[in-house]
């Protein structure tokens, strides 16, 4: 992207369709933000304490979990998880519920101390007539699946998250947090519904998440929420589902709210949502992820769409490192490159950041301050 101060108006803005979201769709959306009651929300928490995990680049292989005592946090970060449409269809034939999973190296997801996603629709078994011509719903089987691969939380923040309507969402929420995830977010509000908070050896952590995919976000309620992140979290990560679908760049609308979270609280942005992975930038000292681009899907169409993204970061004593991990999707199967794909993924991640984030992008290991 190069110097992305100074070329922040120099993006060419595009006209193509969200997942999912036609233009009538987003008149419907529009009206929903007025007519659909605010929930009542508390902001949920979980304490996790961790056991000590040591993660390592693809380059020098992966470490599974190591039972010692750290002052180190690892977490880990996918893009949008689907599981209708083709990937159930495939879950099914093969007769196996973990699937989507078999070609990532067995318990990697488990190996960080916290796993956090998109889950881009509800989780529910209330199906409604659709509305529209993308219309996601997600088999509740799938809960046990994703506990025992060792997902941790959920952001529903999304521009599917509705497609069950109040009631599909309600219930994926409870289910959820039922099936023990933390889950935060929703598809239109962005009060206290978008926060929720753990605790990883002693480190306080609020995720945050926001659409803006279809909806503007409400800013005003958006900052009461970071500011309460703020005063009462060690570190403020918001998960947006943002930005234009089949592009490798931000827009610069897209560059202002990130601009303007990291202005009111948050330390680390992670987006999703354009189907492709984008690359980094960093603003006043914090790091942003424009898009991890797909995780589990069945967007066999395009080589792109079939190339993701999963970061982890972690947290020790005053530096924050962020490792890459790059993935190839075959058939809704993710699975990490290594050698020398690995090699070209990252020197294309480099070319789409920031010129001073490169060199470190190439590595495939950032560090801040």
């Amino acid at each position: 992207m190069g110097d992305r101060r100074l070329k922040r108006h120099g993006f060419v803005l595009f006209s193509v369709a969200f997942c999912g979201t036609s233009l009538s769709l987003v008149a419907i959306l529009s009206a929903a933000k007025i007519a659909i009651p605010t929930v009542s929300y508390t902001p949920v928490t979980a304490t996790v304490v961790s056991s000590g995990k040591s993660i390592t680049g693809l380059d020098r292989g992966i470490e599974l979990p190591i039972k010692k005592e750290t002052t180190s946090t690892h977490l880990l970060f996918v893009g949008d998880i689907m599981l209708d449409r083709e990937v159930a269809n495939r879950i099914r034939r093969s007769g196996d519920a973990a699937y989507p999973f078999e070609k990532l190296p067995p318990g990697w997801i488990a190996s960080f101390d916290y796993s956090v996603a998109n889950l881009e629709g509800p989780l529910t078994d209330k199906r409604l007539p659709p509305v529209k011509t993308i219309d996601f719903q997600f088999s509740p089987d799938n809960i046990p699946v994703l506990k025992a691969q060792g997902f941790d939380a959920f952001s529903q923040a999304n521009n599917h998250a509705l497609d069950q309507g109040n009631a599909g969402y309600a219930d994926s929420v409870s289910r959820l947090r039922e099936g023990g995830f933390l889950v935060f977010g929703h598809q239109v509000q962005d009060n206290e519904i978008a926060r929720a908070t753990t605790t990883l050896n002693g480190l306080h952590i609020s995720f945050l998440g926001f659409n803006t995919t279809d909806n503007a976000l409400d800013r005003k309620q958006a900052a009461r929420v970071l500011q309460e992140a703020r005063e009462t979290s060690d570190k403020v990560i918001v998960l947006m589902h943002w930005g234009q679908e089949y592009q490798d760049r931000p827009q610069a609308k897209e560059v202002e709210l990130a601009d303007w979270l990291i202005d009111h609280g948050a330390d680390m942005i992670i987006g999703g949502h354009p189907h492709w992975e984008q690359g980094f930038s960093i603003y006043k000292g914090k790091p942003i992820a424009w898009s991890l681009g797909n995780f589990v899907f069945d967007q066999d169409w395009s080589t792109r769409t079939k190339q993701g993204l999963a970061v982890s970061l972690t947290f020790q004593a005053d530096e924050t490192d962020i490792e890459l991990f790059p993935l190839f999707i075959e058939k809704s199967q993710p699975q990490l490159v290594e050698g020398v794909e690995l090699e070209k993924r990252l020197n294309r991640l480099a070319g789409v950041s920031d010129d001073v984030l490169a060199p470190q992008i190439r590595e495939g290991m950032l560090r801040f301050p």
